[in-house]
């Protein structure tokens, strides 16, 4: 093949993508939706970041998933849902800095909070639901808490000894443990969408 023919070849099946700032060849919607939806996630370890996954597979994965350290633009979606892991009883910062930032946007778009924790469905994991309602100024149709997971191995040493001594405290082993089930976010999901659409 010439080298003009190659080039021709390789721009138009797909080699033009790293042309463009914003390709998004990796998006996947089997289910089209006349409503652009986004959930956006704080997480520190990938717990939350699962749990938005799956929630949008519940939903028929019309949501895009975005990490808040990517600090997305979301004027473009008609609706929200807001998720966050739990550390030391406050939600993430990149996620509460995210939510202050546009802050009148989402007090209008926000459909459903939810949070990640080791509590899970405790009356704590409920005060942590309606903390981050508030701070995002909704009363959103759908909240659910899940419960966490711990990998030791991801932990920074700061955050392994915190949790070492929790545990400690509390004379119970410290051990990898993961209590998130994909079936429950499914199950949010299709609530989501049931209670708005």
């Amino acid at each position: 093949m010439r080298r003009r023919d190659f080039f021709k070849t390789s721009l138009l099946t797909g080699g033009g993508l790293f042309l463009f700032k914003k390709a998004y060849p990796l998006k996947f919607f089997p289910n089209p939706s006349k409503h652009k939806w986004a959930i956006v996630f704080g997480t520190r370890y990938g717990s939350n970041r699962d749990a938005a996954i799956w929630i949008s597979e519940g939903m028929g994965a019309i949501a895009d998933v975005f990490d808040a350290r990517e600090n997305p633009d979301l004027s473009s979606f008609d609706y929200l849902i807001i998720g966050s892991g739990i550390y030391y009883g406050r939600i993430t910062e990149s996620l509460e800095a995210l939510i202050k930032k546009n802050l009148p946007l989402l007090s209008k778009k926000v459909k459903a909070v939810f949070v990640v924790c080791g509590a899970g469905g405790t009356d704590r994991a409920k005060q942590y639901l309606e903390n981050l309602a508030k701070l995002c100024e909704v009363e959103p149709v759908a909240m659910r808490s899940f419960p966490g997971r711990i990998t030791k191995r991801l932990l920074t040493p700061d955050d392994f000894k915190l949790m070492e001594e929790f545990y400690k405290k509390r004379n119970q082993p410290f051990e990898d443990y993961d209590n998130l089930q994909r079936k429950d976010c499914l199950q949010f999901g299709e609530e989501i969408l049931k209670k708005v659409i």
